[in-house]
């Protein structure tokens, strides 16, 4: 069989499970490109070219695990942030492109910083603690999460782009973590925790709750519980920032929260780039 047969009948295969012919266009290709270690125009170039034995195997094996509607980043084991990539895996959650919103809201509070310390809570892959510190070279990064497993991924990817992160296992503001906290710097703490009530699990997909990690994704009390948590221990660390992500349907319910633990501070709701309330800022001057 020739690479061009195979992508004919993968892209065929694929149209099925995914019900849009352009999208299993794209994946095949990108599945091929994987599979082989060459990019997409090599393929184009090659087409003629027939597969060897172990190269089809590797080809049947990535597209079997996609015709189950594992994610596309999971196959590739890489995931665009904020212009850069970034290594996942089952271990973490995908970073989603409206998370890079928080960080154009973070990046403008630091414009006039010149030395932050910032927090990055619930850091999964690092996507945010990573751009930050690459974005902010002056700040200093302190990045945590419950999952050692999480952190593994986290650390890999800091060591890829040269970032430096300090990171700590623990539960939001644990001990370890407060502990490195410089407090002649002002202090900015971000987080993209989980944020999800449990029952959203029988509406989202397949390609969600079947193979991203249900830690990174649910929380109790209504998906509540790690965001409110997390303001709740914040207050006695008297942060310039908190700067939080968040289901829309919370944001009532928790600017109320964040203003009974912070009356003297600004609060604002932001909304992503599809203009839902997504982003929760408690400002204090």
């Amino acid at each position: 069989m020739t690479i061009a047969a195979w992508l004919i009948d993968a892209e065929k295969r694929l149209t099925r499970v995914l019900k849009d012919k352009e999208l299993a266009l794209q994946d095949t290709h990108w599945i091929a490109a994987k599979a082989l270690k060459k990019d997409r125009s090599w393929l184009i170039a090659h087409s003629d070219t027939e597969l060897k034995t172990l190269e089809r195997w590797k080809l049947d094996r990535l597209l079997r695990r996609r015709l189950r509607e594992e994610p596309l980043a999971y196959l590739l084991n890489s995931a665009p942030f904020y212009g850069r990539d970034f290594y996942v895996d089952k271990r973490v959650l995908i970073p989603r492109p409206e998370t890079e919103d928080l960080i154009e809201i973070a990046l403008r509070k630091l414009e006039r910083v010149h030395q932050p310390t910032i927090l990055d809570i619930g850091t999964g892959s690092g996507a945010i603690a990573i751009t930050m510190a690459l974005q902010h070279p002056n700040a200093h990064i302190l990045a945590s999460d419950a999952s050692g497993r999480a952190l593994a991924v986290a650390k890999k990817n800091a060591k890829h782009h040269g970032a430096k992160v300090h990171f700590s296992k623990g539960r939001l503001l644990h001990p370890k973590l407060v502990r490195q906290i410089n407090y002649d710097s002002p202090l900015f703490i971000l987080a993209n925790l989980p944020y999800l009530p449990v029952s959203d699990k029988t509406t989202m997909p397949k390609s969600v709750t079947a193979f991203e990690p249900s830690k990174a994704l649910f929380a109790p009390e209504q998906g509540m519980a790690l965001n409110s948590g997390l303001l709740a221990e914040a207050c006695a660390l008297c942060p310039k920032l908190v700067l939080l992500e968040f289901d829309p349907p919370q944001a009532k319910e928790l600017c109320e929260f964040a203003r009974c633990l912070f009356p003297d501070a600004t609060i604002r709701i932001h909304q992503d780039r599809c203009g839902r309330d997504r982003f929760l800022e408690v400002s204090i001057d």
